[in-house]
């Protein structure tokens, strides 16, 4: 090694031996943290896919479906829609004053997700048991969507008429 760095070492050693302070400069700190902001990983941002349940079957309450028998009409209005790899099985019937809502999702990933059904004037939770079954009770009639949220998709039924 050459003299001029013999000299230069000597020097941060000896600064470095008699050095009484507790902690570094903040500003070398704040330098050191900088090094490694940019190479950072960014945390992915969470992607939900929403699926629109697209209407397959609508029976009126009391009223069989072409090719069921009779005995089998319910008093409840049965709606089966389709939602990409799910189906929806709801059900409406008019209670006393108002309507109870119950259903099913059918197939996989929604035991336990949040199911809500709002309008501009209201808005109702409830969670799916782990048959993925849930239900409502008195639901004013009117207009509303009902939505089903997982970690990773979102199924939205829009314009249900509740009478």
């Amino acid at each position: 090694m050459s003299k001029n760095n013999d000299l230069e070492i000597d020097r941060i050693t000896r600064l470095m031996q008699t050095d009484k302070s507790f902690d570094a400069p903040s500003d070398a700190i704040q330098w050191s943290k900088n090094i490694f902001l940019s190479r950072a990983v960014e945390p992915k941002k969470s992607i939900v896919e929403r699926v629109l349940a697209v209407l397959q079957m609508d029976l009126s309450p009391n009223r069989a479906a072409f090719g069921e028998r009779s005995a089998s009409a319910s008093p409840a209005r049965q709606m089966l829609f389709q939602a990409g790899e799910n189906d929806l099985d709801l059900r409406i019937k008019q209670e006393e004053n108002s309507l109870s809502v119950r259903g099913q999702i059918l197939g996989e990933g929604f035991a336990d997700c949040l199911v809500v059904i709002s309008n501009e004037n209201a808005s109702f939770e409830t969670r799916a048991n782990e048959l993925s079954e849930f239900k409502f009770a008195d639901i004013p009639g009117g207009k509303y969507a009902l939505s089903f949220r997982n970690r990773e998709k979102e199924i939205v039924v829009e314009d249900i008429g509740i009478e």
